[in-house]
């Protein structure tokens, strides 16, 4: 349950870290280059795919906790304690 819910979080985490490495690295190449005009806008993808990984993992990570604690919870109930 829970140790998949981690792994499932973690390889989303990894993939949106690589994304933003790619993006600065096509930055640094653009600046390389001396193309400033394309540079800027990889500035602003590699930016946009940053706060789009913080959200992503923000939202994980209270996703998790929540399901964690509705986990817990569910485990201090057992099932005869529902019965009428």
């Amino acid at each position: 349950g829970f140790l998949v819910i981690l792994g499932v979080f973690c390889v989303f985490s990894f993939w949106d870290s690589v994304v933003v490495f790619s993006a600065t690295c096509w930055v640094r190449t653009a600046v390389a280059r001396g193309d400033l005009a394309q540079a800027e806008v990889a500035s602003r993808e590699a930016r946009n795919f940053a706060f789009i990984s913080l959200a992503v993992g923000v939202a994980a990570t209270v996703l998790c906790t929540i399901l964690t604690v509705v986990i817990l919870i569910a485990a201090q109930h057992h099932d005869n304690d529902w019965d009428p």
